[in-house]
């Protein structure tokens, strides 16, 4: 897997955002009916319309198209937030926009979660979080173990919303996950 600056960098200025956006549509449209350990790069490059060249130039497997789908929703999440910060944004309120960021999507995470690719989804949520971390240049034991906690509990919640229907409303959830987070200080 290539660095989280480079993707960073990526996102900030794409160079072929057409084409990437073909190869992971043609994945996930593969996904639903196919494993991925069956889905073989031709198949990708035939279904997006791109040139295998196209491919290499911006992946480097087919693990890598998700790896980079699952970047790309993270730190949209992030810019959205970072975005409101202003707007007396507290934990409730920054839990909605990544709930309501998560709803965007869902359906891309159904497909892997049908796969059985949970652990890719977690691994991503988790670098993400390690790379904001270490970006605030505060690294610690406490801070790197609380970030996986945190992430951990927010992936937690997201997909099981999503695997009970996502029957309540983002701001809903958000309310939610704020009074457990109270519960819980209160506990200690």
């Amino acid at each position: 897997m290539e660095s989280l600056t480079r993707i960073e960098k990526k996102r900030i200025s794409p160079t072929n955002m057409f084409v990437t956006d073909c190869i992971t549509t043609a994945l996930f449209d593969l996904l639903k009916n196919k494993p991925m350990e069956d889905i073989t790069i031709t198949e990708i490059i035939n279904r997006a319309g791109v040139s295998r060249m196209g491919f290499y130039r911006n992946y480097t497997s087919k693990e890598d198209i998700i790896e980079k789908f699952i970047f790309k929703c993270f730190f949209e999440t992030i810019d959205e937030i970072e975005q409101k910060r202003s707007l007396n944004f507290n934990v409730p309120n920054i839990m909605q926009t990544t709930l309501e960021k998560f709803k965007q999507y869902a359906d891309y995470t159904k497909i892997l979660l049908d796969r059985n690719m949970d652990a890719i989804i977690h691994r991503c949520y988790e670098m993400g979080a390690m790379y904001l971390a270490n970006r605030q240049n505060k690294s610690s034991k406490i801070r790197e173990y609380s970030v996986c906690m945190f992430i951990g509990e927010i992936l937690s919640i997201e997909l099981c919303w999503l695997r009970n229907g996502m029957k309540e409303s983002p701001k809903q959830l958000a309310k939610i996950y704020y009074k457990l987070l109270s519960l819980h200080a209160k506990a200690k």
